[in-house]
């Protein structure tokens, strides 16, 4: 049943042009996203200039900007530069998604009352700080109804300063839960990447740390090797089954590929955080060529997906 439920959703997006056409489960296609997850809390010049020499070494990869929209309500912002700094780094074949982060100055500013608490980083919030909030988790800090207007009201603050209405997401922390889930649909969200398997980040976060914990209890079933698949008949989840450049280095980027490939899994979503390009946007571009090599050798056509 959910099998066909994934394959009638999928159809009716790619029907609506929403999403690209999947590739036949075969041996032959990998379909590879390469997200951005620009997390509001700082645009320096050493981070958006490695993203942009990224671009200019791969103009023909689209990525995927999940943006946080924390970055136009900081205090004495220029909107406007603002934008041009992030625009800075898009090329023509680009989307534009959401990424949330719950900190303080997004929550109030859009009229929802602000929780310093749980955190994913078994940290107190220092408020004295644009960050605060930045480690608290979405689906267990707010409510529904909280989130729905979380979601409404980031998604206005792209709008309004010039980039397209989302319909891509990803929750700050991979923090995506049922709460969460109808609050995107209730904004009219169509494709979702929150799934991550915990296990690509223990090497940086202990078993026994909250991330992990949370991320055990969200997504109890992730793995590397899991697919796209239907959350409801409007929103599919793509999990982030390759994590992100911070966790995965180039060597487990290639080795993740590989076992895609063999799996004749045909889906492998990657991606890197704007904040730190500048240290770890590097694994990608090592990985790339790597995986494209070895996707010549075993004659599977990569698809760089938008």
């Amino acid at each position: 049943m959910l099998q066909r439920l994934s394959h009638t959703l999928l159809a009716l997006l790619m029907l609506l042009g929403l999403l690209q056409p999947l590739p036949g489960m075969s041996a032959d296609s990998m379909q590879l996203w390469v997200t951005v997850d620009w997390e509001g809390l700082s645009l320096e010049e050493d981070n958006l200039e490695s993203m942009r020499a990224f671009r200019e070494k791969f103009p023909y990869i689209p990525l995927l900007h999940l943006i946080n929209p924390a970055y136009f309500i900081q205090p004495d912002v220029n909107r406007a530069q603002t934008g041009s700094h992030i625009r800075s780094t898009f090329l023509a074949h680009d989307t534009v998604g959401l990424h949330v982060h719950a900190m303080r100055s997004l929550v109030e500013h859009c009229g929802v009352t602000f929780q310093a608490t749980p955190s994913i980083a078994d940290a107190q919030e220092d408020c004295a700080h644009t960050s605060c909030g930045y480690s608290v988790s979405l689906e267990y800090a707010y409510s529904q109804q909280e989130l729905t207007k979380l979601v409404a009201c980031s998604s206005d603050l792209l709008t309004t300063n010039g980039f397209q209405r989302p319909r891509h997401f990803r929750a700050g922390g991979w923090q995506f839960g049922p709460k969460l889930q109808a609050a995107l649909e209730a904004n009219r969200f169509v494709w979702d990447s929150s799934n991550v398997p915990a296990s690509l980040l223990s090497g940086r976060w202990h078993q026994d740390s909250s991330m992990i914990r949370f991320l055990k209890k969200l997504h109890p079933h992730s793995t590397p090797l899991q697919q796209p698949y239907a959350l409801s008949m409007n929103l599919i989840e793509y999990p982030d089954n390759a994590a992100l450049a911070d966790y995965t280095n180039t060597k487990e980027l290639v080795q993740l590929f590989e076992q895609l490939v063999n799996a004749h899994h045909t889906v492998m979503v990657l991606g890197f955080h704007q904040e730190t390009a500048a240290d770890y946007l590097i694994r990608l571009e090592r990985a790339i060529p790597r995986m494209e090599k070895l996707a010549r050798e075993k004659n599977v056509r990569i698809e760089w997906m938008h």
